[in-house]
């Protein structure tokens, strides 16, 4: 008898695993609920609301993911927009202009926001969320009323400033300039009301005198012997900022010098640079200075050593930017 019941118990066994195997079969091929109608067709955007619709594990996260979805909506809709409302001159400064409209929606923090509704989902959980859009354009406007006033701040007195002064004011404008004609367009695109055509005219001429400016300057390179690879860096850092270096009747000047020393060091050649740049006016004035520390290393031989410090000089003035890289206060 016993050897008859374990053959039975074998087949009880394997029944009940398969009937499991079974269970579990129907179990995963239940259907997943459909999404909620709000989901595939959320509600259309009025001059109250905007509308987006987010998925994400946590509440939470599709909270988040629908106020992107808000931020998409609006890049393409003010994208198409400032294809027919916004003309501008320049190419090149409309290119950047559009590339800051997108830079400033996808960065927009709306402050002004419900969640509408929410539903489980495959994923954890879907949200619908509004936006004020009259709170949005609002918050848009007063950012960029302080960008203006920056502006105007910046570039007051323009006309009686020289040379060196307008470069280096419309210089200092440039981030708020920036930021201004983001907003101007953004609130082109946002708002049919709003009229931004005479603010980027004046906007966008700011930048071109800034382009401008930097072509008058002329910088006459002063430097010892031993130094002129040290003002050709310079100069190449001053050309690539889009002034030149020359002389000129009444023009500025940049005067280079430096003091060095040479080290060898398990097996390599270090020379190490003290750069002094002071920049002058015509009438010999100092109008700022600026040191830089920096050193190269070479298995080969001091000289080679000494021009990767030079490359260094270049580096950090390209990295300090043609305002501060001088000595200018940014």
């Amino acid at each position: 008898m016993t050897n008859m019941r374990k053959p039975i118990l074998l087949a009880l066994l394997l029944l009940l695993s398969l009937s499991g195997c079974l269970t579990l079969s129907k179990k995963s091929a239940e259907p997943v609920a459909a999404a909620p109608s709000w989901v595939l067709s959320p509600p259309k955007d009025s001059s109250e609301w905007y509308w987006g619709v987010g998925e994400g594990p946590e509440l939470d996260a599709a909270r988040r993911a629908a106020l992107k979805d808000v931020a998409a909506k609006l890049r393409v809709s003010i994208s198409g927009s400032l294809e027919n409302k916004v003309s501008v001159r320049n190419d090149t400064v409309d290119r950047q202009a559009r590339s800051r409209v997108s830079e400033e929606v996808q960065k927009t923090e709306f402050s002004h926001f419900a969640v509408d509704k929410t539903a489980p989902s495959p994923q954890g959980f879907y949200a619908l969320v509004k936006v004020d859009r009259l709170a949005f354009l609002r918050d848009t406007q007063a950012k960029l009323d302080n960008a203006d006033a920056a502006v105007n701040a910046a570039v007051a007195g323009l006309e009686a400033k020289s040379p060196i002064e307008a470069f280096l004011a419309l210089r200092r404008a440039q981030p708020g300039l920036e930021k201004a004609i983001g907003y101007t367009q953004l609130l082109s695109g946002a708002d049919a009301g709003f009229k931004g055509a005479d603010r980027l005219r004046r906007y966008e001429g700011y930048l071109e005198q800034g382009v401008q400016a930097g072509r008058n300057l002329v910088f006459d390179l002063r430097s010892g012997y031993d130094d002129g690879d040290l003002a050709a860096a310079v100069g190449q850092f001053v050309n690539d900022s889009g002034m030149r270096t020359g002389r000129a009747p009444g023009g500025a000047s940049v005067e280079v010098s430096a003091s060095q020393r040479a080290e060898d060091l398990f097996g390599s050649k270090i020379v190490k640079l003290n750069v002094a740049l002071t920049v002058r006016d015509g009438q010999e004035r100092t109008l700022a200075s600026r040191t830089y520390a920096v050193s190269g290393a070479s298995v080969k031989d001091h000289r080679a050593a000494r021009q990767g410090a030079v490359q260094k000089l270049l580096e950090a003035l390209r990295e300090a930017g043609p305002v501060a890289g001088l000595g200018f206060r940014d």
